[in-house]
């Protein structure tokens, strides 16, 4: 007896109906039918019919046995699919099985499921090939991602960003709405992204966002909550308070350096007497003080969007607000973004698709983090720190009452020194197609990216009382501050036009031909202005007009760039199985010199469908696809900005004098023949899917060589120079990209994935010239990121003590103390050898769980913390509890000039006398140098789609999905690393160094609830 079945067809990775799903019934052949706008359908089914398969493109096809006349159904995207269609380079698509380059494609649901706010971090862990290092902490970290390691020694290395075929700066990312992106492909070589040119020689990550779905109008609104602590806090001692004397632990009331006796729980005076005769005490015992300074950040993030569509055309509108409350007290950050995306379709082989964003944030921050965070560290741990933060009523607190007398109270610091900044972006693109014959297709770009910034820091004026300069104490208590202010203001803009024609075409049965012909002009406007002045007229006004000084300060920077490209798209289709696929672009560009603006990129890469070809392949139930592929590129890469040309004039320290200006020239001197860094590379991989495409394989290697690297070189000075830009030197780059996805388990209910890609990096610089061996790529301190010829890049080179031949640190045998080299030696590769992300995902009915963890190593990290074991708050510093000791594996020479184990000697100082002295200590870089290896679990999210029935009928709200939610929950590292997060580095190239300027590493542990109407 035939009965009638009915039921919905959804997605999973929002929930929302699927209109024109297949439905058919695996017994019966040519029975079927197609759900309709709101993913419904109804079917009449036979007696014999048992099974429903339900095939839509880009979803995995699934069948479900018939048990009731009324069946839900959710579809999973199919990642897996050779034919499924991705965005590559210039907006241009093809299918996976086109592709002979490495690609990774994260979908929307990796991107949002732990809620990140800042794209860059949401991508941790989740793609082979990609490094990501945080370069500034605080309420809206930046981030800098590399693809396949460092190529240029001083220029660019990090991924381009191109939204909505908008190249964007790297820095939207940490402002774009998450909850707008569709998928992200990440193209990891320069042969994948040629068609960008030279800012895509480092690879590219393509964003597109979304668009209205055809059905039915969905409303959907969320609201996530999360709260932030500390979850790394440097090794601190809690055994010694305030004292500095050598060789004497004695007490002194006002001392940082922690030097003292031994904390015995009595009542001591802290500070010195102030001017009303009071002093302040404190029971000498140790506190969490330093560690409470810190507040419990807070996130709030609100989200609304709207899609809808019809046969013609399509709407998605979007908002957010995101309001941060950061762990450094005070630090407020808010963002909202605004979003119009559409397309529409005129007939006659016309359409328009357009996409139009604009961001806003604020940040109200303390521009001293550095000192505050020092301040802190400086703190005796007798101290209760958190009692001192209402600086401007409590006597105590106050500058002229604090009891330290060398550091100021960090509450006054974070409070006195801060920086309000207002930033605007708008983007926005159109797409003009043309669709004359079927085979033939134009397509004419333009759009624009603009962003707006003004900035004004200030350091408010502080007058200190003639009682307490008359103390004499210190530079710190004996200076009033005068104050300063600085107001500045920036805008950038690009305009992108762009030409494609595009055929695609069978040339016979059996060899299909795509091929895009295009033109793009590119203009890049920026400038920047501000003005300053030191000496306020009043405490609390922070106006240019009003200042003590008769001079201000100023600074002004204007350029243009352009930037004009043509270029071929080639693709060759041989019946199923062979892809050929061949770019060539070729650019000109006003920063260079005249005779080198142009410079051609070529690249070719092919796939071979190996499944397909071998008819034993193609007919295996265990083997559903088998790819090899490879591909060779050229890409240049222009690392030079806006009239960089030419040596120039500046103005002279001390100028203008007397109304009268004073100019010198630059000392550095301009190759006229420059030309653009070049990258040549080759690749190949292995794409497989098996048993059912439960299993999923993506192995690749690479290799690449950069020459012409833009550096400067040391000339004599008696040329009137010091320096001289040229291009020499290579940087090579080999590495292994893999990915294994594993569907562990699977029934109707259940469903288990396990997932893990691994990057092996080996960058070394194989020359720089002649005459320079070694580029410093970081300034200051007693350790530097360097690139050496020769060596892995980038290496770390700092102090070190002298060694015997044996390695063991030679003392001097009558002090104790060991020496210190001369010069610099090698610690060790800055950057991870080694990098694994695995993830888990279980599905239970409409519960599911989530889990990334990611492992870094096979590399080294240094920390600037000398200075809290120059204050004896450091770890290490009580590591012999003060007293005497014997160097460990030490030697010094006797009397016949051998070196002799020391087994006796001990340094003559075990508490202020060594560890604070550069010499034998803080100046050491391999006492600060660690393992930066890791384990972290950096995401885990429990999500429940509450179930459709509970909902009623559906005419109202069609869904609701809460969640809980936890990032950065747990840091497994050496016992070593008693410093910070090895994930916290410099910017720029100068990856390994992390600084005070750092906030403490975060957790965060939240929930979120969305509702679909």
């Amino acid at each position: 007896m035939s009965r009638t079945v009915t039921g919905t067809v959804t997605a999973q990775e929002d929930g929302l109906p699927i209109p024109g799903v297949s439905v058919r019934v695996k017994e019966v052949s040519n029975l079927g039918t197609q759900t309709g706008g709101d993913g419904k359908f109804t079917l009449r089914v036979p007696s014999n019919g048992k099974t429903l398969v339900f095939t839509y493109l880009g979803y995995a096809t699934k069948e479900v046995a018939i048990s009731s006349s009324n069946v839900s159904v959710v579809l999973q995207s199919d990642t897996k699919s050779l034919n499924e269609v991705v965005v590559t380079a210039g907006g241009l698509s093809a299918t996976k099985a086109q592709l002979g380059t490495a690609s990774t494609t994260v979908k929307a649901e990796q991107l949002t499921q732990a809620k990140q706010t800042n794209v860059a971090s949401a991508l941790t862990g989740k793609v082979a090939g990609l490094q990501l290092n945080a370069v500034s902490t605080g309420v809206n970290p930046n981030y800098r991602l590399v693809l396949r390691g460092n190529r240029s020694l001083l220029g660019n290395n990090t991924a381009l960003v191109v939204v909505d075929n908008i190249i964007s700066p790297s820095s939207i990312l940490g402002n774009i709405n998450p909850e707008d992106i569709e998928n992200i492909e990440v193209l990891n070589g320069g042969g994948a992204a040629a068609l960008y040119g030279s800012e895509a020689s480092n690879g590219a990550l393509i964003i597109t966002t979304k668009k209205g779905k055809p059905g039915v109008t969905t409303y959907k609104v969320g609201q996530t909550f999360n709260a932030e602590w500390i979850s790394f806090f440097p090794g601190l001692q809690n055994s010694f308070g305030s004292g500095a004397d050598s060789d004497l632990q004695i007490y002194t009331a006002h001392e940082n350096q922690q030097y003292g006796p031994a904390f015995d729980g009595t009542v001591r005076p802290i500070g010195d007497l102030l001017e009303d005769g009071s002093m302040q005490t404190a029971v000498y015992s140790p506190n969490d003080s330093k560690k409470e300074f810190w507040d419990t950040g807070l996130t709030s993030q609100t989200d609304f969007a709207m899609s809808t569509a019809d046969d013609k055309s399509r709407y998605y509108i979007s908002s957010q607000y995101v309001d941060v409350a950061g762990t450094t007290p005070k630090d407020k950050y808010n963002r909202f973004s605004l979003r119009l995306n559409g397309s529409r379709d005129f007939g006659k082989g016309v359409s328009l698709d357009f996409t139009t964003n604009y961001i806003q944030n604020r940040f109200d921050v303390t521009t001293a983090t550095s000192s505050m965070y020092d301040q802190i560290l400086q703190t005796p741990a007798q101290i209760m720190l958190t009692d001192y933060s209402d600086w401007q009523n409590n006597k105590f607190a106050n500058p002229n009452g604090y009891y330290n007398a060398y550091y100021a109270n960090p509450y006054f610091t974070l409070d006195n020194e801060r920086q309000n900044v207002r930033n605007d972006y708008l983007a926005g693109n159109i797409d003009l197609k043309y669709k004359p014959l079927e085979w033939l297709n134009f397509l004419y770009r333009v759009n624009i990216t603009t962003q707006n910034s003004s900035n004004k820091n200030r350091v408010d004026k502080f007058v200190l009382s003639n009682y307490t300069k008359a103390l004499g104490l210190s530079a710190l208590k004996n200076n009033d501050i005068p104050g300063s202010v600085s107001d500045g203001e920036s805008f950038s803009s690009q305009l992108l036009t762009e030409f494609q024609a595009t055929i695609n075409k069978k040339l016979t049965e059996d060899i299909k031909l795509e091929f895009t012909a295009g033109a793009a002009m590119r203009n890049n406007t920026a400038k920047s202005i501000g003005v300053n002045a030191t000496g306020l007229t009043f405490q609390g006004l922070y106006n240019i007009a009003h200042r003590t000084a008769a001079n201000i300060g100023g600074s002004e920077s204007n350029s243009t760039a352009r930037q004009q490209g043509v270029y071929g798209n080639l693709r060759l289709s041989y019946k199923d199985y062979l892809y050929l696929h061949a770019t060539a672009r070729n650019d000109w560009w006003s920063t260079l010199p005249k005779q080198n603006k142009s410079i051609f990129y070529p690249a070719v890469d092919a796939s071979l469908i190996v499944s397909n070809l071998i008819p034993s392949l193609k007919d295996s139930k265990f083997v559903n696809s088998l790819k090899v592929r490879a591909g060779y590129n050229e890409v240049g890469n222009v690392n030079l900005g806006a009239y960089n040309l030419l040596t120039t004039f500046s103005q002279s320290g001390g100028y203008p004098y007397n109304n009268v200006p004073g100019y010198g020239i630059d000392s550095r001197v301009v190759n006229p023949n420059l030309k653009a860094e070049r990258t040549k590379g080759v690749e190949g991989g292995i794409e497989a899917e098996l048993w059912d495409n439960r299993i999923s394989i993506v192995s690749n290697a690479y290799y690449t060589s950069t020459t012409d690297q833009i550096v400067p070189v040391s000339i004599s000075s008696a040329s009137g120079f010091s320096s001289y830009l040229t291009n020499t030197g290579e940087v090579t780059n080999f590495g292994l990209e893999e990915t294994v996805n594993f569907v562990a388990f699977r029934n109707t209910n259940w469903q288990i994935d396990i997932g893990a890609n691994y990057t092996y990096y080996d960058n070394k610089v194989k020359s720089i010239s002649d005459a320079v061996s070694r580029l410093n790529l970081s300034t200051g301190g007693d350790v530097q990121v360097v690139a050496e010829a020769g060596q892995t890049y980038p290496m770390l080179r700092g102090i070190d003590y002298k060694r015997d031949p044996q390695g063991r640190v030679i003392v001097d045998s009558r002090t104790g103390y060991p020496s210190a080299t001369e010069s610099g030696v090698i610690l060790g590769n800055s950057s991870p050898k080694h990098i694994l992300g695995t993830n888990l995902a279980v599905k239970y009915k409409s519960l599911r769980l989530a889990a990334v963890a990611e492992y870094k190593g096979g590399y080294i990290a240094y920390a600037s913390a000398g200075g809290f074991d120059f204050s004896g708050s450091g770890l290490r510093t009580v590591a012999y509890n003060r007293e005497r000791f014997v160097f460990p594996n030490s030697s010094y020479l006797d009397g016949s000039g051998n070196y002799v184990a020391n087994t006796g000697v001990t340094v003559r100082d075990g508490g202020a006398g060594f560890w604070p002295s550069s010499a034998y200590n803080t100046g050491i870089a391999t006492n600060y140098a660690f393992s930066g290896a890791y384990w972290k679990i950096r995401e885990v999210s429990l999500s429940y789609d509450i179930p459709k029935k509970w909902l009623g009928n559906g005419n109202v709200v069609k869904g609701i999905v809460v969640s809980a939610i936890g990032r950065n929950l747990f840091l497994f590292a050496p016992k070593e690393n008693i410093f910070t997060d090895p994930d916290y580095a410099l910017g720029n190239n100068a990856i390994g160094i992390s600084t005070l300027s750092y906030t403490p590493p975060t957790r965060f542990v939240g929930g979120s609830v969305s509702v679909t109407f």
